[in-house]
């Protein structure tokens, strides 16, 4: 479990300066949670999202590929139809839409086209990872597509963040959100550590400042790669951006993204989290726990004497 004690007042301050995250101008009694966290639905099933947004659970949605092919659409003009509909219902609350072109000057067209599907439409642009796909590609393209878009006005989702630098990075760009992937790091962490140092080390691991070995692993810092157990290693990705965010008063917002379970809803909030993403399987559970069943079912049965 995240320790409680950890979190910063640094992450309060910024919080307060950020504009609400719910304001209803119309309604005589003021919402009690307006500057409370935004919880989005990781999902392009339509009959996931409604319920869950009339429910008050969710204001926004995020979508990728994948998702969209498990929503049903096998093609472009599918998909597309999809994301209209998820648009039009989430209206005027943001849906996140993902670029599949990975060129700068073709992500910045599909970007523009993808805007004009709906105006609470933000473009998911993923930050790096662009010579995984050619040694020839340009390792910024991410960047300076997020650049671009900002220079557009157009808002982004800066995705597949890792660590807090591409955080700081794609904020100085211009995203509007920055979503570290919490769960895919501790998988790699899982997968890739070497058993016999500690927990963390195939993110993190000086054993000697010359690196005489070549062995050294600097993608995380120390804290996040091993301040404490494998499982929340994300969590302290997100306290650490959230931290930094803080220091700087950047008003980005943090996204968590790949969540694993429902506890780590908790923790990503007590870590600083502005926004958390969640599977839809994960929010249905929001409901339920063994002892508000066992409780509403004693006051239903206890209610019975009062029915004429």
């Amino acid at each position: 479990m995240f320790p409680i004690h950890q979190t910063k007042s640094a992450a309060h301050a910024r919080r307060i300066r950020m504009p609400e995250t719910q304001s209803f101008p119309d309604k005589r009694l003021a919402h009690p949670a307006g500057r409370a966290p935004r919880i989005f639905a990781d999902t392009a099933v339509i009959d996931d999202i409604e319920p869950l947004f009339r429910a008050g659970i969710i204001t926004g949605v995020t979508t990728n590929p994948s998702l969209m092919k498990k929503a049903g659409a096998t093609s472009w003009d599918e998909a597309r139809d999809i994301s209209r509909r998820i648009l039009k219902l989430m209206e005027p609350y943001p849906v996140s839409l993902e670029l599949t072109e990975v060129g700068q000057r073709e992500m910045i067209a599909q970007a523009e086209q993808l805007g004009q599907w709906g105006d609470n439409a933000v473009i998911k642009v993923p930050v790096g990872g662009y010579i995984a796909l050619s040694s020839q590609a340009d390792p910024f393209t991410g960047l300076k597509v997020i650049r671009a878009l900002w220079e557009l006005d157009i808002r982004t989702n800066a995705t597949l963040i890792f660590n807090s630098t591409q955080a700081l990075w794609a904020a100085q760009a211009g995203a509007t959100f920055v979503s570290p992937f919490l769960g895919r790091l501790a998988d790699y962490a899982y997968q890739n550590d070497h058993p016999e140092r500690p927990p963390g080390n195939s993110l993190y691991w000086i054993e000697d400042h010359k690196n005489t070995a070549g062995d050294q692993h600097l993608f995380n810092s120390e804290y996040v790669a091993s301040g404490g157990p494998r499982k929340d290693i994300g969590i302290r990705l997100i306290q650490e951006i959230a931290v930094i965010f803080g220091n700087y008063d950047i008003h980005s917002e943090i996204l968590a993204a790949s969540i694993r379970n429902f506890a780590q809803i908790t923790e990503c909030l007590l870590a600083g989290a502005d926004i958390l993403t969640v599977p839809a399987d994960i929010l249905r559970q929001i409901p339920h726990h063994p002892l508000t069943e066992a409780g509403m079912k004693t006051f239903y049965s206890d209610s019975q004497v009062f029915t004429k």
